[in-house]
C-alpha cells in the first residue's frame, strides 16, 4: 500500500512539473497600442541592449540578419506610404516619408526567425501596421490578426485587431497600431494578416533575444509520469 501511495505521489508530481513546464511556456500578447516611434515599443527594447533588433527598411531592405518574409516588398516614401511616424525624423502625423512593407496582393504575412543565425530564437517580437488600401466592406478599414509561433512551429495564440484603419490612404499615422508577443521558449515566426484586405502595410518588425527559461522537456515529463502509472498498475507477485 506504501508503494502505491509513492509511486501515485510521484505520478501526481510528474503531471504538475508537466503543467508547471507548460505555464511557464504562456506567451504574453500585447496591443493593439498606438504607436509613433520605437519609443512606445512595450517591448524591452532597452534592457535587452544590443540583443534588440529593428528593422524599419528605411535603407531600402530586409536585411537585418536571421529574419525573412513570406511574401511582400518595401514601399518607398510617396504619397500613398504609410510608414510609422518618427521614421521621416519627426513625429507630425504623416508618413509619407518613409518606408514600409507592403503586403503585395497577400491577406497574411509572415516573418520567420532564424535561430541558426541569431544564436537563438527571439523571445519577444512586435510589428506595427500601418494602415490598409482597398478592403472590405469599408475601404482604408478592416480587422487585423497578429498570430505567434512557438520554437516548435505552434500557435502561441492570437489577438485582433477591430475596424483599424482611418479610411483614407494617404500617409496618416493616427491608426498605426503595435502588436506585440513574448515567449520565454523562443519564437519561430509571426504572422500579421488582414481577412478583408490584401492591399496593406507594416512596419518595424522588432525582436530582442532574451534568456530562456530551463523547464523539463514536456516529452520527458509525459514518459516520467507514464512511467509511474505503469507500475501502479503492475500487478504484485506472491511469494509463497
Amino acid at each position: 500500500m506504501f508503494l502505491r501511495k509513492l509511486l501515485c505521489g510521484a505520478a501526481l508530481s510528474a503531471m504538475t512539473v508537466f503543467g508547471a513546464a507548460n505555464s511557464a511556456h504562456a506567451a504574453t500578447f500585447f496591443g493593439p497600442s498606438s504607436y509613433t516611434s520605437l519609443a512606445d515599443s512595450p517591448l524591452n527594447t532597452a534592457g535587452l541592449g544590443t540583443s534588440f533588433f529593428v528593422e524599419d527598411f528605411e535603407d531600402g531592405a530586409l536585411n537585418t540578419p536571421g529574419i525573412t518574409a513570406s511574401t511582400g516588398f518595401i514601399l518607398n516614401p510617396s504619397a500613398g506610404t504609410d510608414s510609422v511616424d518618427g521614421d521621416d525624423g519627426s513625429i507630425d502625423g504623416s508618413g509619407t516619408g518613409g518606408r514600409t512593407w507592403y503586403s503585395a496582393g497577400s491577406h497574411s504575412v509572415s516573418f520567420f526567425f532564424d535561430a541558426l543565425v541569431l544564436g537563438s530564437l527571439p523571445t519577444e517580437v512586435g510589428i506595427v501596421w500601418t494602415d490598409a488600401g482597398f478592403a472590405s466592406p469599408v475601404n482604408g478599414i478592416g480587422d487585423v490578426v497578429f498570430e505567434a509561433f512557438d520554437n516548435n512551429n505552434v500557435s502561441l495564440g492570437s489577438i485582433t485587431g477591430i475596424n483599424l484603419g482611418d479610411g483614407t490612404f494617404f500617409g496618416g499615422t493616427d491608426e498605426d497600431r503595435f502588436f506585440g508577443v513574448q515567449n520565454v521558449a523562443g519564437i519561430s515566426r509571426i504572422t500579421l494578416s488582414m481577412p478583408g484586405s490584401d492591399d496593406w502595410e507594416m512596419d518595424h518588425v522588432q525582436f530582442g533575444l532574451g534568456g530562456k527559461a530551463v523547464v523539463p522537456e514536456p516529452a520527458s515529463c509525459a514518459l516520467l509520469g507514464l512511467g509511474a502509472l505503469m507500475l501502479i498498475g503492475r500487478p504484485r507477485r506472491r511469494t509463497a
